[in-house]
Formats: structure tokens, sequence, C-alpha cells
């Protein structure tokens, strides 16, 4: 197959950009001809292939370099390819395909209208089928494709029963991640456990002065994150209210850390409570640190969730994602009218604040 993505490149990583990347590796290694399109992100652009010297691609990838207007201003032309993993560009550049990676991180009217495009819908947690089909789109015009992480990198470094009492947690200022509500626990906790200790970390550091038990790791490198925070922890705390996928929980489960979480939607796909993991349904301040409290008093339990999530967690691997997105995108090309067709009527959602639609989704699924 040929298959184009459409990249919003930035001279450094982003997350969601990074993910296009490594799918669009997996395919180029599974004999694909695939094509990078590189565009503006958020009035940031590459000047050249120079500018993400940070990554590493397929040496049989194309690249182009597009305008605001999506003109190649570098490159040959754009192909007629048979997928393209985006909506909204002429059908001769490829059937399009709409990758959803989280929700409620845009207008709501935004997103409800990328659902509501006909489309294959490739969601990288299984929840995100669950918020199309609010919006009307059929089972049958959705799958699900998991995302993967390096473990040659993320892997355990030091055994887990050789642990201090260190608690790892994410900085992100978004609402939706939870970081008051980790802190406030695990602040909670401390006064149960004095010998406890927290290593933040986040592409920017917590607002106002942290205690002296609390480190702060401040856009650490892949290799800095697995050796100065997941390496560390016996506990990794993830409070959001709703994940896409929870990459760093994912990470810090393959690098040994128990995980205790929320059930937050992309948690649902590697967290199972007493087995991968300890999942708190409540996002209350109380509940996430009365457990923290029970898992650091229980070491066999803890060890038995780490030793069983770093297993678990194996399974999300780039190849085996991009052998997924493959086969998805073979059914597609072999039949595109039952993708294409127009989505169904919305749920009724008079009464449901726009911006809390994921909470609503997660509550009915339970």
């Amino acid at each position: 197959m040929i298959v184009s993505f459409p990249c919003p490149s930035a001279p450094y990583p982003v997350g969601g950009v990074t993910a296009l990347y490594e799918f669009a590796n997996g395919l180029a290694r599974r004999g694909h001809r695939i094509h990078l399109i590189h565009g503006e992100f958020f009035n940031q652009r590459i000047s050249s292939l120079d500018d993400l010297a940070w990554f590493r691609f397929e040496d049989d990838v194309v690249h182009h370099l597009v305008d605001a207007r999506g003109e190649p201003v570098s490159g040959p032309p754009l192909p007629e390819a048979d997928i393209i993993m985006g909506t909204g560009a002429p059908r001769e550049l490829g059937l399009p395909v709409l990758l959803v990676q989280g929700f409620e991180m845009l207008e709501p009217s935004i997103e409800q209208a990328a659902f509501r495009t006909p489309s294959l819908r490739v969601c990288i947690a299984s929840w995100l089928t669950d918020v199309g089909r609010y919006f009307g789109v059929p089972s049958e015009q959705m799958c699900t494709v998991h995302m993967g992480i390096d473990h040659d990198r993320f892997r355990p470094t030091t055994a887990l029963d050789e642990r201090e009492p260190i608690v790892a947690m994410l900085h992100n200022p978004h609402p939706a991640k939870g970081w008051k509500t980790a802190r406030a626990a695990v602040e909670s906790a401390r006064s149960v456990r004095p010998d406890l200790r927290a290593i933040v970390f986040g592409t920017t550091a917590p607002p106002g002065p942290v205690p002296d038990w609390m480190e702060v790791v401040v856009d650490p490198d892949p290799e800095e994150l697995v050796r100065s925070v997941y390496g560390r922890a016996r506990v990794f705390v993830q409070a959001s209210r709703f994940e896409g996928f929870g990459f760093t929980a994912v990470e810090a489960m393959a690098c040994g850390a128990t995980l205790l979480t929320t059930d937050n939607g992309g948690s649902r796909d590697y967290a199972f409570d007493d087995a991968t993991a300890v999942v708190v349904e409540s996002e209350s301040v109380m509940s996430v640190a009365d457990a923290l409290v029970d898992l650091l008093a229980d070491d066999s339990r803890r060890l038995r969730l780490g030793r069983a999530g770093e297993r678990f967690v194996r399974r999300f691997d780039w190849d085996a994602g991009s052998a997924d997105l493959e086969r998805w995108l073979e059914v597609y090309r072999a039949d595109p009218d039952r993708f294409l067709a127009p989505p169904g009527p919305i749920a009724d959602l008079r009464g449901v604040d726009p911006g809390d639609l994921a909470r609503q989704v997660l509550a009915a699924s339970r």
C-alpha cells in the first residue's frame, strides 16, 4: 500500500505526532510505501529534516514539507495514495483515516465533527470507541489499535524488591490529568507513612514550592526518565479524570513500578484491579490516598502486581500495533463503502456539560 501521514511536525518531540512517526515506521518495516507530509504545529514548523534529528525514521520513508495551504515546499509531489491518515484531503490523496488519540482535549464541536466525518476511525484505546458510538458512529466503522513503547529502553533497571518507598507521578497542568488530586493524595499518604518520598516529572515544574521530600525532574529525556524516575519508584500514581491511553503509566509499569490509577478510560486496556494494578473508581483525594497507603503496607501485593503489570504491558509494541493497523487498512481498502457510510444519530446529550462527556461515557460503561 501507499500510505500518507499528514503530520503537524515541530522541531521537538510531541507525543501524538511521535505516535504517527512510529506507525509510519512500523508500516514501512512491513514493506509499505510511506509518505510523511510535514505541516504546521501551532504556528511552528520544521524548516528541514534536520529539525527532526531527534527521531530515527526508516530509510524508505519519503518526506514532504508543505506550507499553511498544504502545498509542497520541499520534496516530491504529494502521492496519490491508497490511504491518508487524516480527513479533509482530496479523495485522490487516499481513503481517509481518523486516528483518535484522545478526547476532550479540543473544542467539543471540533471533536464531534471529526468523529462524524466518514472514514475508518482508528482508536488507540478501546474506550474511545464508546465515545464514537455516542456520536453515532457504528461499531463496524471503528477499530482499536494500540500504540507501543520501546521495551529495550523502558524496562526494570532496579529489582522491584530493592526499591525505596518512592512514589512517582506526572505533573501536567491540564485539568484532566489530575495533578492536584495526585499531589494531595501523596501528601495525605505521607502523614501515615513519613518515610514516603515522591518524584514528580513533567515538561514543566509544578507551580509554587514543593516539600523537601518531593523531588522534581523537569523535561527528562527517556534515559533519565527510566533511570531517575520509573526505575526508582515502587508505585506510580495516575489520578487522571480521563486519559486517551496513558503513556506514562504504561512506561512506568514496563519499568516495574506498580500502578495505582483511577478508572480513566485509557487505563482499562492495561490496569485490571488486583491483577495488574490497583484501580480506584473515585477521583477523590482520600480514595487515592487510602489505596496508596494500603499498597505500600502490603509489599507482597505490590511485588505481585508490579511483576504482573510489567509482563502484561510487553504486548504494547509498535510492530504489533503496526501489524494491527495494516490489517484494518486492508479491510478498509477491500470495502470502503462500509466505512464511508454516513454516521447515525447522535445520542441524547441534553443535560450533559459539553466538557464532561468523557465522564458520562466512562460512567455508562462501568
